[in-house]
């Protein structure tokens, strides 16, 4: 049996569209939710930060708490749901993103420690750049561009921030352009992806 070069391009070009496919329903599982999620923190705690700046630790502690205990909650039931059909490749590189992210944040706040930071927005613009960076090495990892376009957005708008952005309005750029595109990314993943 003979298989034209048409036929044969055909058929790439359907596996090509089911890989496709299958990585978006994966992400549209998997980074949807945290991007919703920390998005909607990002834009409340900088809207928060910008109209009640005495009440800022209360801000950002409640809602790092609240978003951490979203995301526990998220990776308890992607692990409930998707364990059964995980390899074990697959389960020990979940380990891994696991530890990654308290690992990561160790490290932040040694940094943090050792650079002193002259002004809350250089801390803040420190810490934001610091995690979309840990998105473009995950985005990397699990060969998801779309991760490594948004950190570096991010770290581009952070940046615009800090050295374009009058000080008194730095948060509430970075709650429309740094938790703005966590949202918006977060929803179009979860909305169109499926």
């Amino acid at each position: 049996m003979s298989i034209s070069n048409e036929n044969a391009a055909e058929s790439l070009a359907a596996v090509e569209d089911t890989i496709s496919r299958t990585r978006k329903a994966i992400a549209s599982t998997y980074e949807s939710p945290f991007l919703i999620v920390w998005g909607v923190v990002w834009v409340s705690g900088f809207l928060g930060t910008h109209f009640f700046l005495q009440w800022v630790n209360w801000i950002w502690g409640f809602l790092c708490t609240v978003g951490a205990a979203a995301t526990a909650v998220i990776c308890w039931r992607q692990f409930r749901v998707w364990a059964p059909t995980k390899t074990a490749g697959e389960r020990r590189m979940g380990l891994r993103t696991s530890l990654f992210w308290p690992l990561f944040f160790l490290y932040a706040f040694v940094w943090l420690s050792i650079m002193e930071p002259h002004s809350g927005i250089q801390m803040n613009a420190f810490l934001c750049t610091a995690v979309m960076f840990a998105y473009v090495v995950i985005g990397l990892w699990f060969d998801s561009w779309i991760m490594v376009f948004l950190g570096l957005g991010v770290t581009a708008s952070t940046l615009a921030g800090l050295y374009l952005i009058p000080p008194a309005y730095y948060c509430l750029w970075m709650a429309l352009a740094g938790g703005g595109p966590l949202l918006v990314t977060g929803l179009y993943i979860g909305l169109r992806w499926k």
